[in-house]
């Protein structure tokens, strides 16, 4: 008669745990490789380039004011030498003991327009060499004006002290926001403030304009008022594949109601707890192998050591 030999305990638990760890891994395995593609078009802008980027150095600064920056010790002399030409009342200042440098960001940033063409400029300072992009964006196609449009340009916030430009309609939901803002913030705990409100969503509705139909659109942070013939299909400029994969990358949170972005903010938890998972399983499976006890060992606190000392490098240089 057969005998069924149960496996240790031990053994079970850690046979579940490498499935887990398996298909845990099969299955996110398209989300892993999305951060990781996003990860490196980060870190390398100009890498796969959805616009013309071109880095530039010594020689395209040459001759201009960025040629023979000036050091911040420099700068900070010259900074108390101004202070100095508008102090009253016989006030002197002067430099103290050590060493100025440049902190918050170490580069420049600037944003250039010629037409109907834009383009960002970066410099990094320490570098002496940057990148020019081209940040062009392609007007949406309208078919036809409408003849009850009021105001144009981009929404701006909109705060107690300054009324809406454009067509003001009263009750609107940002004034509504704007007004309920103190009382909401008082009911948290918090003290009451002036409130600015900085986005909120348009509102798209049919219109009848001199008997045709009309789908018009109002924004209340700034007035304005589109519209486009009842039917029309705005077709909006393609984003590139690039710009779509870094929007990806960065979305989080939870919307207010369940729709693809509320499935993506659940992908985002679970590639979350994997990814520490992962980390928590691999150590199980490692300190099973005998073998690779002490050079795993070796290798985890190096890793750990140098995460710490990089961690606290760059909260410094953050800082």
């Amino acid at each position: 008669m057969a005998t069924t030999v149960t496996a240790p305990p031990g053994r079970r638990v850690m046979l579940v745990v490498r499935r887990a760890h398996l298909y845990l891994g099969l299955f996110l395995l398209p989300w892993a490789i999305l951060y990781a593609v996003t990860a490196f078009l980060f870190n390398h802008p100009a890498a796969f380039a959805d616009a013309p980027t071109v880095h530039f150095g010594p020689a395209a600064t040459a001759g201009t004011p960025l040629e023979g920056l000036p050091s911040p010790d420099a700068q900070a002399a010259a900074v108390v030498a101004a202070l100095n030409g508008r102090a009253e009342s016989g006030a002197t200042y002067a430099v103290g003991e050590g060493a100025a440098k440049f902190v918050g960001r170490d580069y420049l940033f600037a944003t250039a327009r010629s037409g109907d063409r834009t383009f960002s400029l970066l410099y990094e300072v320490a570098a002496g060499c940057g990148t020019v992009r081209e940040t062009t964006t392609p007007p949406v196609a309208v078919p036809e004006p409408a003849p009850f449009a009021v105001g144009k340009g981009k929404p701006r916030a909109v705060a107690a002290s300054e009324p809406a430009e454009g067509l003001t309609v009263p009750g609107t939901l940002a004034e509504r926001f704007r007004e309920a803002g103190p009382t909401i913030l008082t009911r948290c705990g918090f003290p009451p403030a002036d409130v600015t409100v900085t986005s909120t969503p348009d509102l798209s509705f049919p219109l009848l304009a001199d008997g045709r139909a009309w789908t018009a659109t109002y924004n209340p942070l700034n007035g304005t008022l589109s519209g486009v013939p009842a039917g029309t299909e705005v077709v909006a400029p393609a984003g590139s594949v690039r710009r779509l994969l870094l929007r990806l990358h960065t979305t989080h949170g939870y919307p207010g109601v369940v729709n693809a972005r509320w499935l993506w903010a659940v992908v985002v938890d679970a590639m979350a707890f994997v990814l520490g998972f992962w980390g928590a399983s691999g150590l199980l499976m490692w300190w099973q192998v005998k073998a690779t006890r002490r050079a795993g060992l070796v290798v985890l606190a190096l890793g750990a050591a140098t995460a710490t000392a990089l961690g606290a490098a760059m909260a410094s240089a953050m800082g």
